[in-house]
């Protein structure tokens, strides 16, 4: 038969335990995730710098020069026609001056 309520009281001992317990579960899985990310932020940054960025700018600063500095034919039949970036600044400049 129940006697509508607890005859026993907590138990302090099991509930202070239980809560040192949970805390330090929780301070060993924040320390394993922040190592985590800071492993792999480093793989990233090291990565990053085996891939060598400023060779690829060299890259593609090389080829818009070759774009700035070279005659091509852009339309034959309309007369377009590219011509290095330095004639074009001269050319502009003569014929301000005339």
């Amino acid at each position: 038969m129940s006697s509508g309520y607890e005859k026993k009281d907590v138990s302090v001992k099991g509930l202070i335990l239980g809560t040192i317990g949970l805390v330090l579960l929780i301070i060993v899985m924040v320390v394993f995730v922040r190592d985590y990310f800071v492993y792999n932020m480093e793989n990233a940054i090291t990565e990053s710098a085996v891939n060598n960025p400023a060779k690829d700018l060299m890259e593609i600063q090389k080829a818009e020069n070759q774009l700035l500095t070279r005659f091509k034919v852009i339309d034959k039949e309309k007369g377009m026609y590219q011509i290095p970036i330095d004639l074009a600044m001269k050319l502009v400049v003569q014929d301000y001056n005339k």
